[in-house]
């Protein structure tokens, strides 16, 4: 096992979901173009997808 990275997998979905989330609140503020409730609730089951993949693969 790599001592610097143990957890690959979880680093990469982290940060996924961590760029997912970033977005998702830039949307939610209303500071892009789309103003539509359908995508606010997309990204934000986006957003929850990508965390819970972080959490499957926190310890693995």
């Amino acid at each position: 096992m790599n001592k610097l990275l143990p957890y690959p997998l979880f680093v990469l979905f982290s940060m996924i979901a961590f760029n997912v989330t970033a977005f998702t609140v830039i949307l939610q503020m209303d500071f892009l173009i789309f103003h539509a409730t359908v995508i606010k609730v997309i990204a934000w089951l986006l957003t929850g997808g990508s965390w819970n993949l972080a959490y499957i693969y926190r310890n693995k």
